[in-house]
Protein backbone atom coordinates (compact mmCIF):
# COMPACT_ATOMS: atom_id res chain seq x y z
CA UNK A 1 0.00 0.00 0.00
CA UNK A 2 1.45 3.35 -0.97
CA UNK A 3 1.23 6.11 1.55
CA UNK A 4 0.41 9.34 -0.19
CA UNK A 5 -0.47 12.82 1.06
CA UNK A 6 -3.53 14.50 0.79
CA UNK A 7 -3.12 18.12 1.08
CA UNK A 8 -6.75 20.33 1.09
CA UNK A 9 -8.30 22.93 1.92
CA UNK A 10 -12.04 24.45 1.88
CA UNK A 11 -13.62 27.62 1.90
CA UNK A 12 -16.66 28.17 3.15
CA UNK A 13 -20.29 30.04 3.40
CA UNK A 14 -19.45 30.90 7.29
CA UNK A 15 -17.39 29.94 10.50
CA UNK A 16 -19.61 28.00 12.05
CA UNK A 17 -18.14 24.20 11.59
CA UNK A 18 -21.62 22.88 12.35
CA UNK A 19 -23.89 24.86 11.02
CA UNK A 20 -22.29 26.52 7.97
CA UNK A 21 -21.51 25.26 4.06
CA UNK A 22 -18.74 24.02 1.92
CA UNK A 23 -18.55 26.28 -1.01
CA UNK A 24 -14.93 25.10 -2.57
CA UNK A 25 -13.25 22.06 -1.73
CA UNK A 26 -9.35 21.27 -3.42
CA UNK A 27 -6.86 18.95 -3.10
CA UNK A 28 -3.71 17.84 -4.51
CA UNK A 29 -2.29 14.53 -3.56
CA UNK A 30 1.73 14.31 -3.65
CA UNK A 31 3.89 11.21 -2.74
CA UNK A 32 6.09 11.57 0.97
CA UNK A 33 8.62 13.39 -0.89
CA UNK A 34 5.58 16.33 -1.67
CA UNK A 35 6.02 15.47 -5.91
CA UNK A 36 2.18 15.72 -7.05
CA UNK A 37 0.32 12.65 -7.82
CA UNK A 38 -2.20 13.09 -10.56
CA UNK A 39 -4.59 16.42 -11.38
CA UNK A 40 -5.35 19.40 -8.94
CA UNK A 41 -9.29 18.77 -7.49
CA UNK A 42 -11.37 21.27 -7.37
CA UNK A 43 -15.20 21.07 -5.69
CA UNK A 44 -18.16 23.51 -5.10
CA UNK A 45 -20.77 23.03 -3.12
CA UNK A 46 -24.80 24.01 -3.58
CA UNK A 47 -26.42 25.51 -1.12
CA UNK A 48 -30.34 24.31 -0.02
CA UNK A 49 -32.77 26.84 0.49
CA UNK A 50 -32.94 26.38 4.30
CA UNK A 51 -29.53 28.35 4.61
CA UNK A 52 -28.67 31.70 4.37
CA UNK A 53 -24.16 32.44 3.77
CA UNK A 54 -22.59 34.88 5.58
CA UNK A 55 -22.01 37.88 3.28
CA UNK A 56 -18.66 38.55 5.30
CA UNK A 57 -17.42 34.90 4.10
CA UNK A 58 -18.50 35.62 0.93
CA UNK A 59 -17.14 39.25 0.34
CA UNK A 60 -13.76 37.38 1.50
CA UNK A 61 -13.53 34.80 -0.62
CA UNK A 62 -15.32 36.08 -3.72
CA UNK A 63 -17.44 33.08 -4.31
CA UNK A 64 -21.94 33.48 -4.62
CA UNK A 65 -24.29 30.85 -4.19
CA UNK A 66 -24.61 31.50 -7.82
CA UNK A 67 -21.38 30.40 -8.93
CA UNK A 68 -21.81 27.55 -6.90
CA UNK A 69 -25.41 26.22 -8.31
CA UNK A 70 -24.12 26.75 -11.89
CA UNK A 71 -20.90 24.68 -10.99
CA UNK A 72 -21.03 22.63 -7.94
CA UNK A 73 -22.83 19.40 -6.57
CA UNK A 74 -25.64 19.01 -3.67
CA UNK A 75 -23.87 18.14 -0.52
CA UNK A 76 -24.56 14.69 -0.60
CA UNK A 77 -22.53 14.22 -3.50
CA UNK A 78 -19.75 16.79 -2.45
CA UNK A 79 -18.89 15.04 0.76
CA UNK A 80 -19.51 11.30 -0.81
CA UNK A 81 -16.47 12.35 -3.09
CA UNK A 82 -14.66 14.18 -0.40
CA UNK A 83 -15.11 10.86 1.33
CA UNK A 84 -13.96 8.87 -1.13
CA UNK A 85 -10.82 10.83 -1.70
CA UNK A 86 -10.07 10.87 2.26
CA UNK A 87 -10.54 6.94 2.06
CA UNK A 88 -7.99 5.55 -0.32
CA UNK A 89 -5.58 3.28 1.59
CA UNK A 90 -2.90 5.20 2.78
CA UNK A 91 -3.80 8.64 2.65
CA UNK A 92 -2.54 11.09 5.22
CA UNK A 93 -5.00 13.98 5.04
CA UNK A 94 -3.22 17.30 5.95
CA UNK A 95 -3.49 20.70 5.49
CA UNK A 96 -2.59 24.27 7.37
CA UNK A 97 -5.01 24.88 10.49
CA UNK A 98 -7.42 21.82 9.25
CA UNK A 99 -7.79 19.92 12.07
CA UNK A 100 -9.48 23.08 14.25
CA UNK A 101 -11.36 24.08 10.95
CA UNK A 102 -11.97 22.34 7.65
CA UNK A 103 -11.42 19.09 8.94
CA UNK A 104 -14.31 19.75 11.50
CA UNK A 105 -16.48 20.93 8.35
CA UNK A 106 -16.33 18.17 6.96
CA UNK A 107 -17.38 15.88 9.91
CA UNK A 108 -20.38 17.68 9.81
CA UNK A 109 -21.56 17.29 6.15
CA UNK A 110 -20.32 13.55 6.73
CA UNK A 111 -22.88 13.70 9.66
CA UNK A 112 -25.64 15.56 7.85
CA UNK A 113 -25.17 12.61 4.96
CA UNK A 114 -25.05 9.23 7.01
CA UNK A 115 -21.58 9.03 6.41
CA UNK A 116 -19.00 8.23 9.30
CA UNK A 117 -17.79 11.40 10.45
CA UNK A 118 -14.67 9.62 12.06
CA UNK A 119 -13.45 6.30 9.95
CA UNK A 120 -11.78 8.00 7.60
CA UNK A 121 -8.90 9.60 9.88
CA UNK A 122 -7.87 5.80 10.81
CA UNK A 123 -9.42 3.10 8.35
CA UNK A 124 -7.14 1.21 5.86
CA UNK A 125 -4.15 2.86 7.03
CA UNK A 126 -5.56 6.20 6.58
CA UNK A 127 -4.75 9.68 9.38
CA UNK A 128 -4.61 13.61 9.11
CA UNK A 129 -1.74 15.70 9.79
CA UNK A 130 -1.94 19.68 10.14
CA UNK A 131 1.51 21.40 9.20
CA UNK A 132 0.49 24.74 11.36
CA UNK A 133 2.08 23.58 15.10
CA UNK A 134 5.29 22.34 12.40
CA UNK A 135 5.66 25.96 11.27
CA UNK A 136 5.22 27.52 14.47
CA UNK A 137 8.09 24.88 16.06
CA UNK A 138 10.21 25.63 12.93
CA UNK A 139 9.71 29.38 14.24
CA UNK A 140 10.88 28.32 17.77
CA UNK A 141 13.16 25.43 17.56
CA UNK A 142 14.79 25.58 13.85
CA UNK A 143 14.26 28.72 12.01
CA UNK A 144 17.36 28.46 10.34
CA UNK A 145 17.16 29.17 6.67
CA UNK A 146 13.40 30.34 6.53
CA UNK A 147 12.02 34.08 6.80
CA UNK A 148 9.98 34.77 8.81
CA UNK A 149 7.27 37.32 9.07
CA UNK A 150 7.40 40.64 11.47
CA UNK A 151 4.77 40.46 14.30
CA UNK A 152 1.40 41.56 13.40
CA UNK A 153 -0.41 40.12 16.10
CA UNK A 154 -1.89 41.82 19.34
CA UNK A 155 0.03 39.25 21.39
CA UNK A 156 3.61 40.24 19.62
CA UNK A 157 4.27 37.13 18.36
CA UNK A 158 5.22 36.80 14.83
CA UNK A 159 3.03 36.37 12.03
CA UNK A 160 2.53 32.66 10.73
CA UNK A 161 -0.64 33.14 8.50
CA UNK A 162 -0.12 31.48 5.07
CA UNK A 163 -0.42 34.82 3.00
CA UNK A 164 2.54 36.53 5.51
CA UNK A 165 5.11 33.47 5.14
CA UNK A 166 4.36 33.09 1.51
CA UNK A 167 5.32 36.90 0.97
CA UNK A 168 8.39 36.67 3.06
CA UNK A 169 9.62 33.55 1.75
CA UNK A 170 8.57 34.68 -2.03
CA UNK A 171 6.01 31.92 -2.85
CA UNK A 172 3.34 32.32 -5.36
CA UNK A 173 0.26 33.00 -3.44
CA UNK A 174 -1.81 34.94 -6.08
CA UNK A 175 -5.61 34.69 -5.80
CA UNK A 176 -5.33 34.02 -1.84
CA UNK A 177 -8.23 32.36 -0.35
CA UNK A 178 -8.75 30.50 -3.71
CA UNK A 179 -8.90 27.01 -1.77
CA UNK A 180 -6.39 25.73 -4.83
CA UNK A 181 -4.20 28.86 -4.41
CA UNK A 182 -3.69 28.03 -0.18
CA UNK A 183 -3.39 24.21 -1.40
CA UNK A 184 -0.39 25.17 -3.27
CA UNK A 185 0.68 27.58 -0.96
CA UNK A 186 0.57 25.04 1.65
CA UNK A 187 2.51 22.24 0.05
CA UNK A 188 5.25 24.74 -1.10
CA UNK A 189 4.97 26.29 3.19
CA UNK A 190 5.88 22.62 4.28
CA UNK A 191 8.68 21.53 1.19
CA UNK A 192 10.51 24.57 2.10
CA UNK A 193 10.40 23.49 5.98
CA UNK A 194 11.62 19.56 4.50
CA UNK A 195 14.14 21.17 2.83
CA UNK A 196 15.72 23.48 5.06
CA UNK A 197 14.88 21.80 8.63
CA UNK A 198 14.25 18.30 7.54
CA UNK A 199 14.83 16.52 11.07
CA UNK A 200 11.57 18.55 11.80
CA UNK A 201 9.45 17.51 9.18
CA UNK A 202 9.93 14.40 9.80
CA UNK A 203 9.51 14.30 13.62
CA UNK A 204 6.22 16.12 13.13
CA UNK A 205 4.79 13.37 10.61
CA UNK A 206 6.18 10.94 12.44
CA UNK A 207 4.06 11.63 15.81
CA UNK A 208 1.02 13.25 14.16
CA UNK A 209 -1.02 9.97 14.89
CA UNK A 210 -2.57 9.92 18.45
CA UNK A 211 -0.45 6.83 19.75
CA UNK A 212 2.73 8.31 19.19
CA UNK A 213 1.62 11.48 20.77
CA UNK A 214 0.34 9.72 23.65
CA UNK A 215 3.96 7.94 24.03
CA UNK A 216 5.29 11.16 24.62
CA UNK A 217 2.52 12.25 27.17
CA UNK A 218 3.14 10.28 30.49
CA UNK A 219 1.03 10.79 33.81
CA UNK A 220 0.46 11.00 36.77
CA UNK A 221 3.56 14.30 36.81
CA UNK A 222 5.74 12.87 33.84
CA UNK A 223 8.60 14.56 32.64
CA UNK A 224 7.99 18.21 31.07
CA UNK A 225 8.00 18.51 27.55
CA UNK A 226 7.87 22.11 25.13
CA UNK A 227 4.24 22.23 23.53
CA UNK A 228 4.13 24.32 21.11
CA UNK A 229 0.43 26.13 19.95
CA UNK A 230 -0.96 29.04 19.32
CA UNK A 231 -2.24 29.43 22.90
CA UNK A 232 1.47 30.00 24.12
CA UNK A 233 1.65 32.97 21.53
CA UNK A 234 4.05 35.57 22.57
CA UNK A 235 6.44 38.15 21.26
CA UNK A 236 9.54 35.30 21.81
CA UNK A 237 7.20 32.39 19.90
CA UNK A 238 4.76 29.73 20.76
CA UNK A 239 6.40 27.52 23.29
CA UNK A 240 6.20 26.64 26.53
CA UNK A 241 7.26 24.19 29.13
CA UNK A 242 4.60 22.03 30.38
CA UNK A 243 4.12 18.99 32.70
CA UNK A 244 1.52 16.73 32.02
CA UNK A 245 -1.10 15.64 35.04
CA UNK A 246 -3.79 13.58 34.23
CA UNK A 247 -6.01 12.56 31.41
CA UNK A 248 -9.72 13.72 31.77
CA UNK A 249 -12.15 12.26 32.70
CA UNK A 250 -15.26 13.33 30.72
CA UNK A 251 -13.38 14.55 27.57
CA UNK A 252 -11.68 12.29 25.54
CA UNK A 253 -8.17 11.92 24.06
CA UNK A 254 -7.82 14.83 26.40
CA UNK A 255 -4.30 15.29 28.86
CA UNK A 256 -4.29 18.28 31.44
CA UNK A 257 -1.24 19.93 31.71
CA UNK A 258 0.31 22.76 33.58
CA UNK A 259 2.44 25.81 32.18
CA UNK A 260 5.47 25.74 34.26
CA UNK A 261 6.17 29.27 33.53
CA UNK A 262 2.94 30.25 35.69
CA UNK A 263 2.32 30.49 39.38
CA UNK A 264 1.18 26.45 40.90
CA UNK A 265 0.03 27.61 43.77
CA UNK A 266 -3.40 29.03 42.29
CA UNK A 267 -3.76 25.11 40.87
CA UNK A 268 -3.18 23.95 44.35
CA UNK A 269 -5.88 26.01 46.20
CA UNK A 270 -8.27 25.31 43.32
CA UNK A 271 -11.31 23.74 44.60
CA UNK A 272 -13.66 24.09 42.16
CA UNK A 273 -15.34 25.67 39.05
CA UNK A 274 -13.97 26.03 35.61
CA UNK A 275 -10.48 24.86 35.64
CA UNK A 276 -10.43 26.81 32.22
CA UNK A 277 -9.99 30.13 34.28
CA UNK A 278 -6.55 28.98 36.53
CA UNK A 279 -3.66 30.47 34.50
CA UNK A 280 -1.32 27.90 33.79
CA UNK A 281 -3.99 24.98 33.12
CA UNK A 282 -3.56 23.99 29.13
CA UNK A 283 -4.85 20.76 27.92
CA UNK A 284 -3.35 18.83 25.06
CA UNK A 285 -5.82 16.91 22.09
CA UNK A 286 -4.08 13.64 21.72
CA UNK A 287 -5.83 13.22 18.33
CA UNK A 288 -5.37 16.58 17.11
CA UNK A 289 -1.78 16.60 16.18
CA UNK A 290 -0.18 18.28 19.15
CA UNK A 291 3.41 19.21 18.73
CA UNK A 292 5.37 18.47 21.57
CA UNK A 293 9.33 17.72 22.29
CA UNK A 294 11.03 16.14 24.87
CA UNK A 295 13.59 17.70 26.76
CA UNK A 296 17.08 16.15 26.99
CA UNK A 297 20.72 17.05 27.68
CA UNK A 298 21.02 18.11 24.15
CA UNK A 299 18.01 19.89 23.19
CA UNK A 300 16.65 22.28 23.44
CA UNK A 301 19.42 23.54 24.92
CA UNK A 302 20.10 26.55 27.09
CA UNK A 303 20.15 29.33 24.31
CA UNK A 304 17.06 27.76 22.60
CA UNK A 305 15.21 28.18 25.82
CA UNK A 306 16.40 31.45 26.34
CA UNK A 307 15.50 32.86 23.28
CA UNK A 308 12.29 31.21 23.86
CA UNK A 309 11.89 33.12 27.44
CA UNK A 310 11.60 30.34 29.56
CA UNK A 311 13.15 30.12 32.72
CA UNK A 312 14.45 26.77 33.33
CA UNK A 313 15.13 26.94 36.98
CA UNK A 314 11.87 28.55 37.80
CA UNK A 315 9.89 26.05 35.54
CA UNK A 316 11.80 23.35 37.86
CA UNK A 317 10.59 24.49 40.86
CA UNK A 318 7.00 25.02 40.07
CA UNK A 319 6.97 20.93 38.76
CA UNK A 320 8.79 20.29 42.20
CA UNK A 321 6.21 21.81 43.79
CA UNK A 322 2.91 20.45 41.93
CA UNK A 323 5.03 16.94 41.93
CA UNK A 324 4.70 16.98 46.30
CA UNK A 325 1.14 17.24 45.84
CA UNK A 326 -0.62 14.85 44.08
CA UNK A 327 -3.98 15.46 45.67
CA UNK A 328 -4.33 18.01 42.78
CA UNK A 329 -4.86 15.10 40.30
CA UNK A 330 -8.64 14.05 41.11
CA UNK A 331 -9.95 17.48 41.03
CA UNK A 332 -8.32 18.29 38.09
CA UNK A 333 -9.56 14.93 36.57
CA UNK A 334 -13.25 15.70 37.88
CA UNK A 335 -12.84 19.69 36.64
CA UNK A 336 -13.06 19.22 32.64
CA UNK A 337 -15.98 19.25 30.53
CA UNK A 338 -16.70 20.14 27.04
CA UNK A 339 -17.64 23.28 27.18
CA UNK A 340 -16.58 24.21 23.58
CA UNK A 341 -19.69 21.84 22.45
CA UNK A 342 -22.33 23.20 23.80
CA UNK A 343 -26.08 21.78 23.64
CA UNK A 344 -28.43 22.45 20.83
CA UNK A 345 -31.45 20.99 20.48
CA UNK A 346 -31.18 20.40 16.49
CA UNK A 347 -30.33 17.66 14.89
CA UNK A 348 -27.33 19.29 12.97
CA UNK A 349 -25.47 20.22 15.98
CA UNK A 350 -25.75 17.41 17.56
CA UNK A 351 -22.73 15.28 16.07
CA UNK A 352 -21.23 15.15 19.12
CA UNK A 353 -23.63 15.79 22.12
CA UNK A 354 -25.57 13.28 20.61
CA UNK A 355 -23.09 10.33 21.05
CA UNK A 356 -22.70 7.52 18.61
CA UNK A 357 -24.94 5.87 16.35
CA UNK A 358 -25.31 2.43 17.13
CA UNK A 359 -24.48 -0.61 15.08
CA UNK A 360 -27.78 -1.30 14.10
CA UNK A 361 -28.56 2.22 13.10
CA UNK A 362 -25.33 2.77 10.69
CA UNK A 363 -26.92 -0.55 9.04
CA UNK A 364 -29.65 1.16 8.13
CA UNK A 365 -27.48 4.25 7.06
CA UNK A 366 -25.91 1.62 4.39
CA UNK A 367 -29.31 1.12 3.08
CA UNK A 368 -29.96 4.57 2.79
CA UNK A 369 -27.08 5.27 1.04
CA UNK A 370 -27.67 2.47 -1.29
CA UNK A 371 -31.58 3.85 -1.96
CA UNK A 372 -32.54 5.87 -4.89
CA UNK A 373 -33.46 9.50 -3.63
CA UNK A 374 -37.07 9.13 -4.16
CA UNK A 375 -37.47 5.93 -1.97
CA UNK A 376 -35.24 7.21 0.67
CA UNK A 377 -38.28 8.37 2.79
CA UNK A 378 -40.55 5.79 2.20
CA UNK A 379 -37.91 2.54 3.61
CA UNK A 380 -39.70 2.51 6.91
CA UNK A 381 -36.83 1.62 8.71
CA UNK A 382 -36.49 1.34 12.40
CA UNK A 383 -33.71 3.60 14.09
CA UNK A 384 -32.69 3.59 17.63
CA UNK A 385 -31.52 6.87 17.98
CA UNK A 386 -34.06 9.62 18.06
CA UNK A 387 -31.80 11.90 15.79
CA UNK A 388 -32.53 10.23 12.70
CA UNK A 389 -35.74 10.72 11.11
CA UNK A 390 -35.78 14.22 11.06
CA UNK A 391 -31.69 13.67 9.98
CA UNK A 392 -33.46 11.54 7.20
CA UNK A 393 -35.77 14.19 5.75
CA UNK A 394 -33.60 17.06 6.12
CA UNK A 395 -30.95 15.04 4.06
CA UNK A 396 -33.73 13.86 1.00
CA UNK A 397 -34.89 17.57 1.03
CA UNK A 398 -31.84 19.36 0.77
CA UNK A 399 -30.18 17.36 -1.40
CA UNK A 400 -33.05 16.10 -3.94
CA UNK A 401 -36.20 18.19 -3.28
CA UNK A 402 -37.61 17.27 -6.73
CA UNK A 403 -38.59 14.04 -5.23
CA UNK A 404 -40.62 15.43 -2.67
CA UNK A 405 -44.57 14.72 -2.72
CA UNK A 406 -46.92 17.50 -2.00
CA UNK A 407 -47.03 17.77 1.55
CA UNK A 408 -43.38 17.24 2.00
CA UNK A 409 -42.93 20.25 -0.25
CA UNK A 410 -44.86 22.23 2.35
CA UNK A 411 -43.45 20.85 5.37
CA UNK A 412 -39.93 21.29 3.78
CA UNK A 413 -40.63 24.99 2.47
CA UNK A 414 -42.32 25.82 6.10
CA UNK A 415 -38.72 24.78 7.80
CA UNK A 416 -36.80 26.63 5.60
CA UNK A 417 -38.57 29.81 6.11
CA UNK A 418 -38.31 28.90 10.21
CA UNK A 419 -34.61 28.57 9.48
CA UNK A 420 -33.87 31.37 7.88
CA UNK A 421 -36.32 33.79 10.35
CA UNK A 422 -34.68 32.43 13.35
CA UNK A 423 -31.77 29.77 12.77
CA UNK A 424 -30.77 27.38 15.73
CA UNK A 425 -27.73 27.39 18.03
CA UNK A 426 -26.85 31.58 18.02
CA UNK A 427 -26.38 31.32 14.22
CA UNK A 428 -26.40 35.32 13.65
CA UNK A 429 -27.02 34.95 9.57
CA UNK A 430 -30.56 35.41 9.73
CA UNK A 431 -33.04 36.96 7.36
CA UNK A 432 -32.82 40.91 8.60
CA UNK A 433 -28.86 40.38 9.27
CA UNK A 434 -27.90 39.08 5.73
CA UNK A 435 -30.56 42.18 4.02
CA UNK A 436 -29.26 44.58 6.38
CA UNK A 437 -25.47 43.80 5.96
CA UNK A 438 -26.02 43.45 2.40
CA UNK A 439 -27.34 46.95 2.28
CA UNK A 440 -24.61 48.37 4.60
CA UNK A 441 -22.29 47.07 2.07
CA UNK A 442 -23.97 48.82 -0.62
CA UNK A 443 -24.20 52.04 0.62
CA UNK A 444 -19.99 51.89 2.38
CA UNK A 445 -17.92 53.97 0.58
CA UNK A 446 -15.28 51.61 1.80
CA UNK A 447 -16.42 48.93 -0.83
CA UNK A 448 -14.81 48.86 -4.07
CA UNK A 449 -17.46 49.06 -6.71
CA UNK A 450 -16.05 45.58 -7.87
CA UNK A 451 -17.04 43.71 -5.20
CA UNK A 452 -20.37 45.27 -4.65
CA UNK A 453 -20.68 44.29 -8.31
CA UNK A 454 -19.42 40.53 -7.82
CA UNK A 455 -20.42 39.54 -4.69
CA UNK A 456 -23.04 41.95 -2.88
CA UNK A 457 -24.93 42.24 -6.22
CA UNK A 458 -25.29 38.36 -6.77
CA UNK A 459 -25.98 38.06 -2.93
CA UNK A 460 -28.56 40.99 -3.17
CA UNK A 461 -30.36 38.65 -6.10
CA UNK A 462 -29.94 35.77 -4.28
CA UNK A 463 -31.88 36.92 -1.21
CA UNK A 464 -34.68 38.29 -3.27
CA UNK A 465 -35.13 34.80 -4.90
CA UNK A 466 -35.24 32.93 -2.00
CA UNK A 467 -37.52 35.60 -0.33
CA UNK A 468 -39.97 34.85 -3.64
CA UNK A 469 -39.85 30.84 -2.70
CA UNK A 470 -40.05 31.56 0.71
CA UNK A 471 -42.09 34.22 1.15
CA UNK A 472 -44.02 34.91 -1.88
CA UNK A 473 -42.03 38.55 -1.51
CA UNK A 474 -39.17 40.12 -2.25
CA UNK A 475 -36.64 40.74 0.33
Amino acid sequence: MQTTILWYDLETFGLDVRYDRIAQFAAQRTDMDLRPLGDPIVLYGKLSDDYLPDPQSCMVTGITPQQTAEKGLCEYDLVKKINELFSTPGTIVAGFNNIHFDDEMVRSALYRNFFDPYEREWKNGCSRWDIIDMVRAAHDLRPDGIAWPQATTESGAPSIKLTNLTDANRIDQTGAHDAMVDVRATIAVARLIKEKQPKLFEWSLKHRTKQAVKNLVTTPFGAPFLYTAARFSNPHGFSALVVPITPSKDVANTIICFDLSKDPTKLLSFKGGSIRDVDGVCTISLNRCPFVTPVNKSFPDDATFARLGIDRAKCRESYRILYDHPEVIPVLRDSLSDEERGDVEDTDFQIYSGGFFSDLDKAGFAVIQKTAPEQKLSLHLRFQDKRVPEMLFRHVARNWPQVLSVEEKARWKSFCASRILSPPGGVMINWDFYNRKIKEKMESTEISPQLKKDVLSPLAAYGKALGERLFGKES
